[in-house]
C-alpha cells in the first residue's frame, strides 16, 4: 500500500465538503500483470448524469518542484491510459495546493505541458479544505 500524500486527508475533505462521495480510498488500478493506486476515487450524481473522477494528490513541496512534476505527469498519464483501455468512465485530476498552482504552475514550461498532456487541475486550498478551481 502507497504512503499517502500530506494533503490526502485535506482534499478528501474538500471533496466532501463539495458534495463528491469518496467511493475508493486509495484506488486501484491495472489487473495481475500491472496495477498502481491512485490517491482517490470520487463520484457525484447531477439530475442528468453521474461523474466519476480518479484523483492524484500531490504536495509540490519546498524543494524538488521539477522531480515532483516529472513523477506527478507520469503517475497522472499512466493511469488515465489504465482507465482508458480499461473503458471506465472517469475522469483523471492532479490535485495540487493553491499555493503550488499560484506559484510553480504559472511557470510557462509547466502550462505548456498542461496543456499539451491535456492535464485535468484540481486546485485545493488546504488552509480551509476547500476546493478552488476545476482547471478542465
Amino acid at each position: 500500500m502507497p504512503r499517502r500524500d500530506l494533503y490526502h486527508d485535506t482534499v478528501r475533505s474538500a471533496l466532501i465538503k463539495d458534495g463528491w462521495t469518496i467511493t475508493h480510498d486509495p484506488y486501484v488500478l491495472g489487473d495481475a500483470e500491472l496495477y498502481v493506486f491512485a490517491d482517490l476515487c470520487a463520484s457525484k450524481t447531477t439530475t442528468t448524469k453521474t461523474i466519476t473522477l480518479t484523483i492524484e494528490i500531490k504536495v509540490f513541496g519546498a524543494n524538488g518542484h521539477t522531480s515532483e512534476l516529472e513523477k506527478a505527469i507520469g503517475q497522472y498519464v499512466l493511469y488515465r491510459s489504465i482507465l482508458r483501455h480499461e473503458n471506465q468512465p472517469t475522469q483523471t485530476y492532479l490535485a495540487i495546493p493553491s499555493e503550488a498552482y499560484h506559484g510553480f504552475f504559472q511557470k510557462r514550461a509547466v502550462q505548456n505541458l498542461i496543456h499539451d498532456e491535456q492535464i485535468k487541475l484540481l486546485v485545493f486550498n488546504p488552509a480551509t479544505e476547500t476546493i478552488e478551481q476545476w482547471k478542465p
